[in-house]
């Protein structure tokens, strides 16, 4: 072999992993599979690949008989290709749910092919050195094919234009009450039912029907909420993140992740900026008021702008104007002021402007639908849901007591809304509490990397804790546990105890198990091909 092509061979292999990074995000973005994007991209990420394998031409070439240098470098390759590997298929299953076929073969694949290239160059290290010139044309190769790989999955199916909602059946209906809690954990709402100290949540879970939700693998909360919101996988509405990164090849919205943490990982030199999705798929709410029922929607998560928003601009609350009893009792002694200041009082403000919204104009009519969201225990629960038990976290939490109590005093707080809200709009309403996911602690490599650098551990949704789900009143039997509710579930649900069918293309199923006898006996579960006006997805 050559000097100048044994010094050209990083740049092959640079350039190689370069094409199937790109695969990787092509992958995870099924709008770059278009040929023309696939093969920018590919190129674009292997020429920054080959920059990054610069550094290794300066290294010294071992003599043409030194097998030891070969072996070890070829071993050394063989381990880091397993482990790109490995990182390939952990993205197909992180966001199985994520991504359609196509894209997944296109993961599948790039775990195959590195997979295939660790096996070679660990052979490698057995042959004898006059065949070590047949590995030559192998980086070259590796690099063919990943560059070609997203150019064999298709394309992307193009998006159905929307038609008119055709005319469905009438149907009994009844009017719903939706509240979604960000940052809530199920475990919480249980222990503080049980002591006493949740009186109101302690009343629904008494008269109503509950259990945890199994949430979506990668908490990522656009996602999340919007699989909510219509009852299907991400790849179906295809709102995957609230993030994108605009490269020359196209938009990049998923990237990445690293397993057992919370970092995302995409293309260099391209920061990630906030963008808000837009979903291919109807949410409950819209299907219900396309059918005639009255709805009003507040503060839901990655939802389009609507007439919801003004309405929280009209009622906003400013944490400065907070009444002094509620700020005594969401600042215990031994927090700090400034802490308060940054977490439970802009939270309480939050969630009271959502209530305030909610009770200034309810929806009104025979068949109406409420949906608001509370968020601001999320903003609580992230530097506070260490505190309850340091001993489950293996790291000192400072001021553990104080935040503790914050953080019991949030879910008073809370408790305390829920009051006021079903005491004015909770009669003769179906009521529906839920929470997408819970905060627990962080993945593995984020609590590890909080302890090196002595920062005190927070809470997460990044590792993907199942959430709660609560249904109570009219249609609703008492004291009954839900044991494999998913997330996927609430969307269908929600529209057959507002009286109307559920899709066929939804991915989730109605939770029959909830209902009394006497809905259960008088109603069939009607079931349409869809209600999406383009067509089934």
């Amino acid at each position: 072999m050559s000097e100048a092509l044994r010094r050209f061979h990083p740049l092959v292999v640079g350039a190689a992993a370069g094409a199937a990074w790109a695969d990787l995000l092509v992958g995870l973005n099924p709008g770059l599979l278009a040929p023309a994007r696939a093969l920018s991209l590919g190129l674009l990420s292997a020429a920054l690949g080959a920059l990054f394998a610069t550094p290794f031409l300066l290294l010294p070439a071992h003599p043409r008989g030194d097998r030891r240098g070969h072996g070890s470098g070829a071993v050394l390759f063989a381990l880091s290709a397993s482990l790109f590997a490995a990182f390939a298929e952990a993205q197909r299953l992180i966001f199985y749910t994520f991504v359609a076929g196509d894209a997944r073969r296109v993961l599948g694949a790039v775990a195959v092919v590195a997979g295939l290239w660790a096996l070679v160059a660990l052979v490698s290290t057995f042959l004898r050195p006059r065949h070590a010139g047949h590995a030559a044309p192998l980086p070259a190769l590796f690099f063919g094919l990943f560059l070609a790989m997203p150019l064999l999955a298709g394309r992307a199916s193009p998006r159905a234009t929307l038609a008119t909602l055709p005319s469905l059946p009438a149907a009994t209906t009844r009017s719903l009450l939706i509240v979604g809690l960000e940052g809530v954990s199920w475990e919480r709402v249980t222990a503080g039912a049980s002591e006493g100290s949740l009186p109101t949540l302690a009343e629904l879970l008494r008269k109503g029907a509950a259990g945890p939700l199994a949430s979506v693998a990668a908490a990522e909360p656009a996602a999340l909420w919007t699989t909510a919101a219509t009852g299907k996988r991400p790849f179906k509405h295809g709102v995957v993140s609230e993030e994108v990164c605009e490269t020359p090849a196209g938009p990049i919205r998923l990237q990445t992740l690293l397993p057992g943490s919370s970092l995302r990982l995409g293309l260099p030199f391209a920061p990630a900026r906030r963008s808000r999705p837009e979903s291919r798929s109807l949410a409950f709410w819209e299907i219900l008021s396309r059918l005639g029922h009255e709805t009003s929607v507040l503060g839901w998560p990655a939802a389009p702008a609507s007439g919801g928003d003004h309405l929280l601009e009209i009622f906003r609350v400013d944490p400065s104007r907070l009444d002094r009893p509620l700020v005594r009792s969401l600042s215990p002694a031994g927090l700090s002021a400034d802490l308060a200041a940054r977490t439970t009082l802009p939270a309480a403000a939050q969630d009271l402007t959502a209530l305030g919204a909610a009770l200034g104009t309810p929806p009104q009519g025979p068949s109406n639908v409420l949906v608001l969201v509370l968020a601001g225990a999320a903003l609580v629960a992230r530097p506070f849901g260490a505190a309850g038990d340091a001993h489950y976290w293996g790291l000192p939490v400072p001021d553990a007591g104080p935040k503790a109590r914050a953080l019991d005093a949030y879910y008073q707080f809370l408790d305390d809304l829920l009051r006021d809200l079903l005491e004015r709009e909770g009669r003769d309403r179906t009521i529906c509490v839920f929470s997408p996911v819970s905060y627990g602690p962080p993945p593995p490599l984020d609590a590890l990397g909080a302890f090196v650098r002595a920062v005190p551990p927070s809470a997460s949704p990044d590792a993907g804790a199942d959430g709660f789900l609560l249904l109570a009143g009219a249609g609703i039997r008492a004291g009954v546990r839900l044991t494999s509710a998913e997330l996927l579930d609430l969307a269908p649900t929600l529209l057959v105890l507002a009286g109307e069918p559920m899709a066929r293309d939804m991915d989730g199923r109605v939770l029959a198990e909830a209902f009394d006898e006497r809905f259960a006996g008088s109603t069939s579960i009607p079931i349409v091909t869809t209600f999406e006006p383009g067509g089934p997805q």
